[in-house]
């Protein structure tokens, strides 16, 4: 399946809050939307708490997963989901979390888009 656009889509399940597994993950979604995918990630758990406490900002270089998350929010391809539940269970600032994604959804919203997407990822 394609999005309304045409073009392939990607959805990737962060959830782990490792550095190198964020990095993988950011170096994944800079790459498949370099090349025309549409990529959503939906934040989940250690990954939603590394990415509101601003945690994927401390490392430095081009090759951190900060920096490739942002070439790839520049292709205009990215999208960033929150969760709702890791966000209440783990007593995240509604407002910081906010901030940090495009939306906060919840569970139903994550299985439609994985339905939806050509390919699903959990990292």
């Amino acid at each position: 399946m394609t999005d309304g656009s045409g073009r392939q889509s990607w959805v990737v399940l962060l959830h782990r809050a490792e550095e190198s597994a964020l990095t993988q993950a950011a170096a994944m979604t800079a790459a498949a939307t370099s090349l025309g995918i549409s990529v959503t990630l939906v934040w989940f758990d250690g990954a939603l708490d590394a990415l509101v406490s601003g945690d994927l900002e401390d490392s430095d270089g081009e090759s951190s997963a900060a920096a490739l998350l942002a070439g790839a929010r520049e292709t205009g391809l990215l999208r960033s989901l929150g969760c709702s539940a890791s966000a209440v269970n783990r007593k995240l600032d509604l407002d910081a979390v906010r901030a940090a994604v495009d939306e906060i959804v919840g569970w139903p919203t994550a299985v439609s888009l994985i339905r939806a997407a050509d390919k699903a990822f959990v990292w």
